[in-house]
């Protein structure tokens, strides 16, 4: 064999090489497209409770209704004020929330009073001013007991109870309330729950919100 032969032959398998490899990649690409697109959806959320009709006051002294809050995702819970411990990490957690909601987005914060008779508007807006809250992006909430009582029983699914027994003593055990936020899509209708205690409770609640925010909803 002449070295023009040699030299054809070379060539000829290093061609049949490439188009091997070539091949194999495409094939290894429809392989990758095949197990994306086979790949269950995420389960959709559960539909637990919906919003029933309310007229609330926030801390500037704003009435916040429930048509104000459609068409907005919307993570809630439950606080007072004079609450020594469990409710200033409730306000720290949703405070990190709102710091990591891009604000073009369709959220919207809410925190209910457990103290309605103490948290006046101007004692909110004292407090939340703690925990920088951007303009009405986070409401706080009061009202007539009865009113806020219902809204977070009913509406939101949070455990809240004022024992009259414990006036007069530790605070915490006079309002009793869940450490937890409530996740509700834009039509007001309750997603899910995330515990304070989670090691991941504001990755999560932050997964939901984005999740639900790209919901068609109307």
């Amino acid at each position: 064999m002449g070295r023009g032969d040699v030299a054809a032959a070379f060539f000829l398998v290093k061609a049949i090489e490439r188009a091997s490899w070539v091949s194999l990649l495409a094939i290894m690409l429809l392989v990758a497209v095949v197990f994306v697109r086979r790949q269950p959806s995420a389960a959709p959320l559960p539909e637990i409770s919906k919003l029933g009709p309310f007229a609330l006051t926030n801390q500037f002294g704003l009435r916040v209704a429930r048509g104000d809050l459609e068409g907005w995702v919307v993570v809630a819970d439950v606080i007072f004020t004079r609450c020594p411990g469990q409710c200033h990490q409730l306000s720290q957690a949703m405070a990190r929330m709102q710091s990591g909601v891009a604000k073009g987005m369709p959220v919207r914060f809410v925190s209910l009073t457990a103290d309605p008779a103490f948290d006046t508007p101007a004692v909110l807006s004292k407090y939340a001013q703690r925990y920088g809250v951007e303009g009405e992006r986070w409401h706080f909430l009061t009202g007539p007991k009865a009113e806020v009582y219902r809204l977070a029983v009913e509406g939101m699914k949070f455990s809240v109870v004022e024992d009259e027994s414990a006036k007069g003593g530790n605070l915490e055990e006079q309002f009793i309330h869940s450490s937890s936020f409530a996740i509700m899509d834009r039509r007001g209708i309750l997603r899910a729950m995330v515990q304070l205690e989670d090691p991941r409770c504001v990755d999560r609640v932050l997964e939901l919100v984005s999740r639900l925010s790209r919901e068609n909803w109307k």
